[in-house]
């Protein structure tokens, strides 16, 4: 079985309406810990193949928005215990970065046209401040990849770019994406992993 997991009603809103037997949604809420709570204990219930992590995120340098990025790799951007002798974001016990599970990657790259890749840092907060390398932001997916982790099962996070770091009207925009394209085309991603996974 392949579960769906989003942080937002607003993001799966047409997903909900047109449910597929093979696939289950699982509605997180925003943030790291509410993400890690909700999978885990839908995880300890419930017996799942794999997990495709869909939503929006923003973007910096190399993304614009309505960009699809398929995610590489994912590590956290407010954890550091680098005093210590971790990696920034590593945490204990864990890699240093989360790798995507390569063949839901290729997979994904086969039917989505003209999708990015990326690598996506998570944090509990609203990315506003430029960083200079190529990344995109979230505040739930690494978390979601730690999960997955631990339990030895699959996933891939695929993000929609709704706003850029650093853009004119940065909060107007956002929530200008979020209400008028947004769910529509995260449905249109999830038609095609209906076809394809």
């Amino acid at each position: 079985m392949i579960l769906i997991v989003a942080a937002m009603q607003e993001e799966i809103s047409e997903i909900i309406e047109n449910e597929h037997p093979n696939i289950n949604v699982l509605l997180t809420g925003i943030g790291k810990v509410n993400a890690a709570m909700i999978l885990s204990e839908y995880l300890s219930k419930n017996s799942v193949d794999k997990i495709i992590n869909i939503g929006f995120a923003g973007g910096n340098i190399a993304y614009n928005v309505n960009d699809i990025v398929l995610v590489e790799k994912a590590s956290y951007h407010d954890f550091d215990l680098s005093l210590f002798g971790y990696k920034k974001g590593q945490v204990p016990g864990f890699p240093e970065v989360f790798q995507s599970d390569e063949t839901l990657y290729n997979q994904a790259r086969k039917v989505i046209e003209n999708a990015k890749s990326g690598h996506l840092f998570t944090g509990d907060y609203f990315m506003t401040t430029p960083v200079e390398i190529p990344a995109v932001f979230d505040m739930e997916g690494t978390s979601l990849y730690q999960v997955a982790h631990y339990h030895n099962i699959p996933i891939l996070s695929i993000k929609i770019i709704s706003d850029v770091i650093g853009m004119d009207d940065h909060y107007q925009s956002y929530k200008t994406f979020e209400q008028t394209k947004g769910a529509h085309m995260i449905y249109h991603i999830y038609q095609k992993i209906k076809e394809e996974f």
